[in-house]
């Protein structure tokens, strides 16, 4: 008697449709933005009120994150330690530059979210990875 293998093959689903240039909004108006416009790696990432400036638009595309000019949204020195700073770094696929958005929040590195430091929603306040809370510092809307 024959006896048939059988084999499971997992089949990925799509990459949902990227958002090209969106602005990632906070609770207040504000929306994530590379601090000064400065494209050079290592730039803080912060917030600032929503005014539709190259430096707030964002590329959502197989879970990165990047801006106008082929730099990504990275944890600064892939630390996935609560407090390390969100920073702009050339993309090159790393671990701590691979996100995705449900639920209203960032989630990259062992499943911590950008977030506002001290949940401060002001001009030029840096974003940070902390552990995901629902704090209202934690919560973002693609438009």
């Amino acid at each position: 008697m024959l006896v048939a293998a059988c084999t499971t093959t997992y089949v990925l689903p799509p990459d949902p449709t990227p958002v090209i240039g969106a602005q990632l909004m906070g609770r207040d108006g504000e929306c994530i933005d590379v601090q000064d416009g400065n494209t050079s790696d290592g730039t803080a990432i912060v917030v600032v009120r929503c005014h539709g400036s190259p430096n707030q638009r964002w590329f959502v595309r197989s879970g990165v994150i990047s801006e106008n000019y082929g730099s990504c949204m990275d944890v600064q020195g892939t630390s996935p330690n609560d407090g390390a700073p969100i920073v702009l770094i050339t993309c090159n696929g790393a671990p701590s530059q691979q996100w995705s958005i449900a639920n209203g929040q960032i989630v990259g590195l062992v499943n911590k979210c950008v977030t506002e430091t001290g949940g401060i929603s002001a001009d030029q306040t840096p974003l940070i990875l902390f552990t995901c809370n629902s704090n209202p510092g934690q919560l973002w809307t693609v438009r």
